[in-house]
Formats: C-alpha cells, structure tokens, sequence
C-alpha cells in the first residue's frame, strides 16, 4: 500500500481588496458584536494590537490583537501589489524550494471569482464578468504555470455590497449562470472543483454544486472551533461544517445535510486556512494528516488562503510546519497535487477506469432541434449545461428536454426559447464522476449551424 499524503493548495481567487482604517475598526464591531469607543485611527489601531486599551476582559483582548494581525489587515490592494506576489511564488525557482517526494515543485489550485451583481462598492474590488479569470490566465500563461483554475463564487447580499457577505445561491442565480455561461462560451472553461464562498454552503449551493460540479474542496470541521467571541461566526454562520469528518477524509454528502456521510455523487474534501483567524491549518493536524496515511494510504491535505494577502509568508509557514511532521514518518511520501489528482488517488479510482470510461457524448442538429447522444460513460450530474450566446452578445442559460435519462438530451431553438437566427454561440458541457470533462461548442451564423468542436478535458497529465 502506497503512503501519500497529497498537498492541495486551494486559493480564494479575488483580485485586490482594500480596507480603510475605519473599516476596520467597524469589522472589529461586527466581528465581536461590541462597541468600540475609541476614535478610529491608526495609533488606537495600533494600540488594539498591542492590547494596551482597557474595555474588555482579556480573552477578548487577545481575540480582537489576533484578528488584528498585521498580516490579516495589510491587504494587496491593487494588481500591481499582487503581481509582484504572483510573478515571485509562481516562479520556477520559488516553486521548487519545496520539492515533494516525486520531485514535483508547488502546485497551485485558483479557484477564480466575478465579481458581479452589485452596486456599491467600498472595499474596491475588481468588478465585471472574466476580469479577474483574464487576468490570471493572462500571468499563468507568462509564467508558463500548469495550475488549475476552478470555481469560487460569493452569493449577492440583499443590498449589493461587494463587501458584505451571504450565503444563498437561490438569490443569486443570475449572477451565477451569466458567469458559468460566459466562461463556457468566451474561454471554453467549466468547473470541476468546487471552493464554497466564505467556506459555507447550504441547501441551495449543495443542489446546484450536486448537479455540475463532482468535486467540493470546502469542508471545515475542527473540533474545537473556538470562536466564540466571534459572534459574526456563530451557529455555523460563516464556515457551517460541525458534525462533518474532521480526520481528513474524504466523503459523498447526505442530500440534505452536506455534514453527513450519505448518497449524493459530488465528493467532499477537508480544507484547513493558512494563517487566518480561525480552522488554521496546525501542527495537531498536519500530524493528523499523516497518520491517516500511514494507516490507510492515500490522504488530502487541503490548505487554503487568498491573493489579497502575502502569499510567500503563509506558504513558507506552511512548509516549515509541514518539514516538522515529514521528519516523524519516513514511510509516507508527499505530493504536491492538482485538487483534481487528489481526490482521483484518495478516492481509489482506478487509472483505466478513468481513461476507459470517461464521459463522452455527440451534438447534432436536426433542422432547429439540438440533440445530445451519449456515447461513453456517465453524465455526473442529471443533464449536462447549456449555454447560449445571442447575435446580440446576450448570454443565457436553460434546461435541456429530456429523452431517456442520461442519455439523451433535446433543445428546440423557436420562439419558446431563442430562434436560431438569433443565435451566435451554443455550448454544452458536462463532468463526469471522475472529473473528466467534456465541452461541445456550435457556432451558428445566420440561422445555419457552420461549426461543432469537442473539447476533451481529462486532466490526466496533471
């Protein structure tokens, strides 16, 4: 029995962030549900991290200098900041300072967010469809890195604030779809992993995440939370995973309870954050990681942090945590691994499985009438996703006609739905159990379909 303990580096890819000083002090308020009395200002910030303020009891004290560490606050607020980041740890030379046990330097996952759906916009985010996906597209390719990009998203707050957050998917659909179907049709791109926003999920996301996505890299369970001074994460607010494995396997969710083991067909992995002020990524449980597989073979250590902090020192804490623990089990090796690789290996699915029966499926058209034959393989989720781009650069989303199940698929392009000589761009994409992934473009001109191209995306390189 081979004894890896996979290394999978999830990043909440979000583009620059910025925080005045007022901001911060009233993230301390709504974070510890008090009232500051004191003027906001650098000097009493400063004070607040020194803990020479009197107004509460020092357990508190301590809390609010921790979520006030200087690398906590010190956010990368324009591109250029992060980009002298992105060009020195995604450099050859940085990557492989730390070599795992198959010669392979870091790998990184960037779970890539639009900012989208709102109208105010305080902490200066990078909003617009693909802005912050071109943009790293555009650096890795500079770098000539082989990550992964995947999926992140942040549901919309009732009030549109970019900064505010929230958790329903249901409310945000629109958002939702118009950036599945934008990376679809503009960048040929559809998720496989799945890293839930602000670490939660709920009903609503676990429906959606169980029809396209195979792969959910978001579980947070820690047996001692330790929050409770922190009210804005109370009851599972922010980071909802008590009751879920802690022990780092990985595990098909309940319908649902995303918490508990059950029969959904998405996989759920463990993922700890590097360096926050909560579910950190420690010692215990990197020592915990290990001993798993030392027992049981495969194991995946996810981590996770965002491009708006210094990457470099919470990587390099990470690594000299990590060095501690390799030392005390000479029998299991380290990989760093694409999410992807890691749950394939961890999970036990078998190469030939795999390659052999891998999702494939075929497009036509008969007159206005797109029919989806599968030919191999299973679709993962009950119909595969549709997107469509109109002559006049809208972007839609439906519900493909069901034939017999998981085998055929119709859209009828007429007045119901869109003509099709309105029509400009159709994709159809789908993943399959072992994140394989295959997307179908048809290009459409004057009413008359002129291109269909397959893509094959198996990751087995990865």
């Amino acid at each position: 029995m081979e004894k890896i303990v996979h290394i999978v580096h999830h990043i909440d890819t979000e583009g620059p962030l910025h925080e005045p000083v007022c901001e911060v002090f009233n993230r301390i308020e709504n974070t510890f549900g008090i009232k500051l009395d004191i003027i906001p200002s650098i000097k009493n910030l400063i004070k607040l991290q020194e803990r020479k303020i009197e107004f509460c009891d020092s357990k508190l004290k301590n809390d609010i200098a921790k979520v006030l560490d200087p690398h906590l606050i010190n956010f990368k607020s324009t591109w250029d900041s992060i980009d002298v980041m992105l060009y020195k740890i995604l450099s050859k030379e940085y990557r492989n300072l730390y070599l795992d046990d198959f010669g392979n330097g870091l790998i990184y996952n960037w779970h890539i967010i639009d900012h989208v759906g709102f109208e105010t916009n305080e902490r200066r985010r990078d909003i617009g469809y693909l802005n912050i996906f071109n943009h790293y597209e555009q650096i890795l390719k500079e770098t000539n890195s082989k990550d992964d990009i995947q999926w992140h998203f942040h549901p919309i707050s009732f009030f549109k604030e970019a900064h505010i957050t929230a958790t329903s998917y249901d409310n945000s659909m629109y958002e939702l779809h118009q950036i599945l179907s934008r990376r679809l049709i503009d960048k040929n791109w559809f998720p496989v992993v799945n890293r839930a926003g602000f670490h939660t999920v709920r009903p609503d996301s676990a429906f959606f995440l169980e029809q396209w996505m195979p792969f959910d890299a978001s579980n947070q369970s820690v047996l001692d939370d330790n929050i409770s001074t922190q009210v804005d994460a109370i009851n599972g607010r922010y980071g909802d995973w008590a009751g879920a494995p802690s022990d780092w396997t990985i595990y098909n969710p309940d319908i649902y309870d995303w918490r508990k083991k059950g029969n959904s067909n998405r996989y759920i992995s463990r993922v700890l954050n590097m360096k926050t002020r909560f579910r950190n990524v420690s010692l215990e449980e990197i020592d915990k990681a290990f001993l798993t597989a030392d027992k049981t073979g495969n194991t995946y250590l996810g981590i996770t942090n965002h491009d708006f902090r210094d990457m470099e020192l919470e990587i390099d804490e990470f690594q000299s945590k990590l060095n501690i623990i390799r030392k005390k089990y000479p029998n299991v090796k380290v990989k760093n691994s694409t999410s992807i690789k890691a749950f394939r290996d961890v999970i036990g699915f078998e190469t030939k499985d795999i390659e052999n029966d891998n999702l494939d499926f075929e497009a036509s058209f008969r007159e206005n009438v797109l029919d989806i034959k599968r030919t191999n393989g299973a679709f993962f989720g009950p119909q595969p996703y549709l997107a469509i781009k109109t002559v006049y650069g809208k972007y839609y989303h439906d519900n493909f006609d069901f034939g017999k199940f998981k085998e055929n698929y119709y859209y009828t392009f007429d007045r119901l739905t869109v003509p099709l000589h309105l029509v400009d761009t159709i994709c159809v994409s789908s993943n399959d159990n072992y994140g394989n992934n295959i997307i179908v473009k048809i290009t459409v001109n004057n009413g008359v379909v002129s291109d269909i191209n397959k893509t094959i995306n198996s990751y087995r390189d990865r």
